[in-house]
Parts: C-alpha cells; sequence; structure tokens
C-alpha cells in the first residue's frame, strides 16, 4: 500500500541569531547588494532600497525588527529576494532579506514539523514570524512575507 505523505520543498534561511524558512518557490533568487540607496525617515530594519530587475526592493532586517542592530549592508551582503503575494504587482513584487549566511535548501514531510512549545511562552512575538517550529527539533520561524509587506507599507506611508 502507497503511502501517501506530503514532501514540502523549502529554504532555510541563515541569520545571525535564528533560522527562517520560506516555501522554494517564493525566493526568486539570491543577490548580493549593489547600489543600495538609503531610505529616509523609516524604521532601522528598513535597510535601503535596491533597484533589481526594473524596480526598486525594499530591503529589510529580520534582526533590525526584533530590536538588535540593524547589519551594514555592502556588496558582500546577500540578500533572499523573495516574491510577494501582492495584487498590486506595481507596488512591491519583491522583498529583499538581508541574510547572514548561506541558504539551503530542503525537503520534509509535515509528520517532521512540530509547533515549537516554547513559542507560546514567548513575552512578546517577532513582528516577521508567522510561527516558530521545530524540524526533526531544530528551531525555525516561518517567516511573514504577508506581514513584512504591510510593515514597509505602513514604514513608507507614515
Amino acid at each position: 500500500m502507497a503511502e501517501n505523505t506530503q514532501i514540502i520543498k523549502c529554504m532555510i534561511l541563515t541569520l545571525r541569531r535564528e533560522n527562517v524558512i520560506v516555501p522554494s518557490a517564493s525566493i526568486a533568487e539570491m543577490v548580493s547588494v549593489q547600489g543600495a540607496m538609503k531610505v529616509n525617515n523609516v524604521p532601522d530594519w528598513y535597510v535601503a532600497k535596491m533597484r533589481w530587475h526594473g524596480v526598486d526592493v525594499p530591503l529589510v532586517s529580520f534582526e533590525a525588527a526584533a530590536g538588535d542592530g540593524a547589519k551594514e549592508v555592502n556588496q558582500n551582503t546577500q540578500i533572499a529576494m523573495i516574491y510577494t503575494a501582492s495584487d498590486d504587482e506595481t507596488r512591491y513584487p519583491y522583498i529583499g532579506l538581508v541574510v547572514s549566511g548561506v541558504p539551503h535548501v530542503t525537503q520534509f514531510s509535515r509528520d517532521q514539523i512540530v509547533v515549537d512549545p516554547k513559542s507560546s511562552q514567548d513575552e512578546k512575538k517577532h513582528s516577521m514570524v508567522v510561527q516558530k517550529i521545530r524540524i526533526n527539533g531544530a528551531a525555525v520561524s516561518i517567516l511573514d512575507i504577508d506581514g513584512i509587506e504591510s510593515m514597509i507599507t505602513e514604514a513608507e506611508t507614515s
């Protein structure tokens, strides 16, 4: 009898203090920063904008959104270009997430995922995280792409 196991393909992005996970299909490309433009009057987590594929892409820092200092971006900084699900394709077709290490592609079954029991005890929830989980015992956070897009919109309009 065939086993009905759904395999999930994703990318784990290495940050300074934690790892985040996104579906592989959400990653457009990994790129180095080129021509980052500072944006005035935005929160520290909104690091810069970068022209990529004819679009100004907001670059965000996961760590700075958690209250840590934002990493300076330079030509050695790696960015995960993430597709958004925005209906308005002219607004934010991509968001750039500053990463610290080498991302890796992985796959796992739903049976390997459990909600992190410590996540319900966290006093404050990270604004860029949907949920904290464990995959085969390793702690990762599920990135909230829609939430990040809303944060950017709010930062640019206030």
